[in-house]
């Protein structure tokens, strides 16, 4: 005798069908709150942002380790200037002795190493500071600019594309000509920025401490990676706005009047900053 079919089972599969496409259903808006995050986590990295209290000038200090190849050092820094205009980063041996001076407008770059009694200059400051063996990816503004805080005076305000990682989300920009991305962790503080190129340079944040004034905290260590294999830590030690612009004595470099003229983009072998 051949069974007879229950009418159940149609019914029983209609069920399991229709658990199925709603489990499916449940399951898709689970990206929602994932992009909901990671709106709301760029959202409180910009309010931090805004809400920093305006500075025309600025004066930060700290010390600077770098290595490249075999080469490796350290020196201690001030930094200080305009954020806008003049800005000026005297480096010092870590016994004291001047090492050299270097100056940006929006004009050109100079730099004078007292142990040459050289005075060198070059129209753009990423270009000379890389011929003098200081490959930086920045002028000395943006150094200033992400040495104390001020990342949105940088990055895009807007983004192309988030991505979660292991400490927070990763947000990638496009068609930007200096920075690929930028990540934040889940409190909205920056973590790692990545340059543009076939072999980008990166930065990363860390050791965050609050600051006076400002509304989030400020990385204390800034560690740059350059595609070369070149590595630079920067440590901030103290940070402080000034409520106004230097006077421009203030940001002139102490070049002695026999000092000898150099221009950086002389053909020829790169000068290089002397060996500590």
């Amino acid at each position: 005798m051949r069974p007879v079919a229950s009418p159940l089972r149609p019914l029983a599969a209609l069920a399991l069908a229709l658990a199925l496409f709603l489990a499916g259903c449940a399951g898709k808006p689970a990206t929602a709150p994932l992009t909901d995050e990671s709106k709301a986590v760029f959202a409180t990295f910009q309010a931090g942002q805004t809400s920093i209290p305006p500075a025309p000038a600025f004066s930060l200090s700290g010390s600077m380790s770098f290595s490249r190849g075999n080469r490796s050092g350290r020196l201690n820094y001030r930094l200080f200037g305009d954020y806008g205009r003049t800005v000026r980063l005297d480096l010092t041996t870590p016994v004291g002795g001047a090492y050299a001076a270097l100056f940006e407008n929006s004009q050109e770059f100079i730099a004078y190493v007292p142990s040459r009694n050289a005075v060198y200059r070059h129209a753009d400051t990423r270009q000379g500071a890389a011929r003098l063996g200081m490959p930086l990816p920045f002028s000395l503004r943006e150094l200033a600019a992400l040495a104390s805080g001020r990342l949105g005076a940088l990055v895009p305000d807007r983004y192309a594309a988030a991505k979660k990682t292991a400490d927070g989300y990763q947000y990638a920009f496009s068609g930007n000509a200096r920075f690929t991305s930028l990540t934040l962790d889940f409190a909205g503080n920056p973590r790692h920025l990545v340059g543009v190129g076939v072999e980008p340079w990166r930065i990363d944040l860390e050791d965050d401490e609050a600051v006076p004034g400002m509304a989030a905290p400020v990385a204390r260590k800034l560690t740059l990676t350059t595609p070369g294999g070149a590595t630079l830590t920067v440590r901030v030690k103290t940070l402080q706005a000034r409520p106004s612009p230097y006077p421009a004595a203030d940001l002139e470099l102490p070049v002695p009047p026999n000092a000898v003229e150099r221009a950086l983009d002389a053909g020829g072998d790169e000068p290089s900053l002397p060996e500590l």
